[in-house]
């Protein structure tokens, strides 16, 4: 067999495209597939009448120049390819009688903000943070760490003994070692809608790492839309003799015994390759590997994994500006959450029921960040809810087609408590529900964070796994660690790459030292 490619990527999402970007820097010979026009997967834009609309990103944290994150993108080799547009205000937060603004990277004044609001929960504010921050740096510390990756997971009960000790915490389980007022847990937790699950069941160790991140560092947008990060990683693994064949689903992965061997797609027929991996669905994998390929103990493990839920989103686009609806030039994100029992939230949005005053949504001002995305004169904006996929996937054409514009015309008019006038100024208006995320990226179930963060299936060891129990094939991006979100899926590249992929020779040799830094790892727990 020869092979002429020393990995086949399947999917051009932005785990995808990062993966490919790093090994083609280090003179890997790699192949991109993808079945849809444009790489980025939810990292893309669209165009309807000259506005423009970036499909998911509502912010992107961290991404200044010298903080962690930041040297995701430069792993990349996209660091001068793409301009991030900082956010002036990071969020505000509107909830009852609360109505703050939280302004970028300026954690003191959120701090002292969050006391004058609470002010017998003072001094339990400022230790909530300061262990925060910890939790942090154990984190970035661990992600970024220069020893190879078996050598981080030995030191970790020593350098990064953080991670273990709240391996076990839910969100809310933090938030309660410090502070008890419901209120002011709620407000903590304004951007829970971006990870998918409520404070008392989201993972902790998945959520401090942006929690902070943001606070710290900023929230951004990226100039002309996230389609120009997309690009710019496909024209890095272009310049390095890399290969991206869009509009090619993938119709086979190739296996010898236990281990892969190739893929064939539409059109580029077979590729034999002894790595291939993928950047889409488990459940998508498991179809073009065969079924029968895989131990029973992996595929029942697979079926009882919990997806994250799906979500709705209104893109409109007005001709007038923002300004003249009375919205300040540097408000960017407005979280709306009138009901601070955040688990009876979630329960009615997994139920689709999102049509009362109880329910969190956003509104992203997307042109007041980028005025490039709308022709002068006129905007852009997004609002958002999450939403269970329940039915979405079963109705009529004709019962869809009513059941989205009824969402949509809801949505517009909770955003119009907030922006008066709304309604009258909309020339372009587009909806996304469970089905066109199903669509578009083919996720199960219109699944948009991959598998949910839960304490079950959030972390190193208890995330899905970035390799396969056959030989040569890998998963990255928002199903595997460390989960969702666009810095998300560049470290789920990033450790993929230090973990498995950090030889210099051609063939990719795996370097995972398995169960024994596994083991050494449990045993620092027990």
């Amino acid at each position: 067999m020869t092979v002429e490619h020393d990995a086949v990527i399947v999917g051009a999402g932005l785990g995808g495209l990062a993966t490919a970007s790093m090994l083609a820097q280090r003179g890997k010979r790699v192949l991109v597939i993808d079945r849809h026009n444009s790489p980025g997967g939810y990292a893309t834009n669209f165009e309807r009448k000259g506005f423009t609309f970036d499909v998911s990103l509502h912010s992107f944290d961290g991404v200044v120049a010298g903080s962690d994150s930041y040297r995701c993108v430069e792993a990349c080799g996209v660091a001068n390819k793409v301009e991030f547009l900082e956010h002036k205000n990071l969020y505000r937060y509107v909830s009852g009688d609360i109505d703050v603004t939280v302004t970028d990277k300026n954690l003191e004044r959120y701090k002292g903000q969050l006391r004058e609001l609470f002010p017998d929960e003072a001094k339990n504010i400022n230790r909530l943070f300061d262990e925060a921050e910890r939790m942090y740096r154990n984190t970035a510390g661990f992600l970024y760490s220069s020893l190879p990756f078996w050598a981080r997971l030995i030191t970790t009960p020593f350098l990064y003994h953080r991670l273990l000790r709240y391996e076990n915490f839910t969100v809310d389980r933090f938030f309660s070692r410090f502070v008890r007022d419901e209120r002011l847990k709620s407000m903590l937790a304004a951007q829970w809608t971006y990870y998918g699950l409520p404070p008392d069941r989201l993972a902790f160790g998945y959520f401090s790492y942006p929690f902070m991140d943001y606070l710290k560092n900023g929230g951004y947008s990226i100039k002309g839309g996230s389609q120009r990060l997309s690009d710019a990683l496909t024209e890095v693994i272009q310049d390095h003799g890399g290969t991206v064949v869009l509009s090619s689903p993938v119709t086979q992965i190739h296996t010898a015994g236990n281990r892969v061997c190739g893929v064939s797609s539409r059109k580029t027929g077979r590729v034999d390759a002894n790595t291939v991996i993928s950047n889409v669905s488990p459940y998508a994998v498991k179809h073009l590997v065969g079924e029968t390929r895989f131990p029973k103990k992996f595929l029942t493990k697979l079926e009882s994994a919990r997806l994250s839920t799906s979500a709705i989103q209104v893109y409109l686009g007005l001709d007038c500006t923002l300004a003249e609806l009375g919205v300040p030039r540097d408000e960017y994100i407005i979280f709306v959450s009138n009901n601070p029992d955040l688990p009876s939230q979630y329960e009615a949005m997994m139920s689709g029921d999102i049509t009362g005053e109880t329910t969190s949504w956003s509104i992203n001002l997307f042109s007041n960040v980028d005025p490039s995305l709308a022709p002068p004169g006129k905007s852009t904006l997004g609002i958002f809810s999450l939403i269970g996929s329940v039915d979405w996937h079963t109705l009529s054409k004709r019962a869809y087609r009513a059941k989205k514009q009824e969402m949509a015309d809801m949505l517009i008019r909770k955003a119009e408590t907030m922006i008066p006038g709304l309604s009258r100024h909309i020339e372009v208006c587009e909806t996304g529900t469970p089905r066109t995320m199903t669509k578009f990226t083919a996720n199960t179930f219109g699944s948009i964070y991959g598998f949910e963060q839960n304490l079950g299936q959030s972390g190193l060891f208890r995330r899905f796994p970035q390799r396969y129990p056959i030989r040569g094939l890998y998963q990255v991006g928002a199903w595997t660690f460390p989960g969702g979100g666009f810095i998300g899926a560049l470290i789920s590249a990033r450790v993929l790459v230090d973990r498995y992929f950090g030889g210099v020779r051609c063939g990719l040799p795996e370097r995972d030292h398995g169960q024994q830094v596994e083991d050494i790892y449990r045993e620092a727990q027990s």
